[in-house]
């Protein structure tokens, strides 16, 4: 799936910038989905949260980049923001960067600087997704555990610990001594509260965070399989249809 770009230019519309633009991300993972001239349209757009990436085009007579950047708020809620301006301007640059922008590029623009403030852009993207989709899951993963009064305290820990390990995989060994048990004190005290193992409760976890990313249509199946550390894509794929019934192609078409 390509990601999709909006387009604001400040001077007015241009076909010969568009198709300059759409020329560049030609074969390329990213496509010009809109184009507008107007502040108030590119305001909405923007909020809208139905485009990945701004390209916003900085030039007489309106020079908006510094606009669009304060009226769509700040950069950790706004979709990443790559300004292109007809000149190099120090002071306009500051404040676009002081606003978020996460590129300024003067022209003349060689198509490689562009297409790597994208491909950077995209890179912020995929980082937000990943921790959002693993959040997502791990809340899924819990709401489906018992919820009685007292487990709360043990629910809350194995929260911790999930979020915690979302840069590495968890095993049953690192969730003992998380929880100040050995291994084997450990597995029969979840089983215990939960009715399953830590093992199984983690495994159930990772489909459910793999089937979240791979909906997105932003991750290759291999690069799901990587990032959740199995040890090959054929036992990712196993796995993955033993617990859905469908396989991780399928599910990302």
């Amino acid at each position: 799936m390509k990601l999709q770009i909006l387009v604001a230019d400040s001077g007015g519309r241009s076909d010969r910038k568009l198709n300059q633009l759409c020329s560049v991300l030609e074969d390329t993972d990213f496509t010009v989905s809109r184009y507008t001239a107007s502040l108030n349209e590119a305001v909405r757009l923007v909020l809208s949260r139905q485009y990945d990436i701004l390209l916003c085009i900085n030039r007489a007579p309106e020079f908006i980049a510094a606009k669009l950047l304060r009226l769509t708020g700040t950069a950790d809620c706004r979709i990443p923001a790559i300004i292109l301006s007809e000149q190099d301007d120090s002071q306009r640059m500051r404040e676009c960067f002081l606003l978020g922008a996460i590129d300024f590029l003067a022209e003349p623009i060689p198509p490689e600087d562009l297409l790597s403030a994208i491909s950077r852009a995209a890179a912020m993207i995929h980082e937000q997704l990943i921790e959002s989709e693993y959040r997502f899951a791990a809340e899924d993963a819990l709401a489906d555990l018992p919820d009685a009064a007292e487990l709360q305290p043990v629910l809350e820990k194995l929260r911790a610990f999930l979020l915690k390990m979302e840069q590495q995989t968890a095993t049953v060994e690192i969730a003992a001594d998380y929880f100040g048990f050995n291994r084997d004190y450990f597995g029969r005290y979840f089983k215990s509260k939960f009715g399953m193992t830590f093992g199984e409760f983690y495994k159930g976890f990772q489909i459910r965070y793999a089937k979240r990313l791979l909906e997105s249509g932003q991750f290759k199946v291999l690069e799901v399989s990587r990032l959740l550390g199995f040890s090959t894509p054929d036992y990712f794929t196993r796995v993955f249809k033993k617990y859905t019934g469908d396989t991780p192609s399928s599910v990302r078409k």
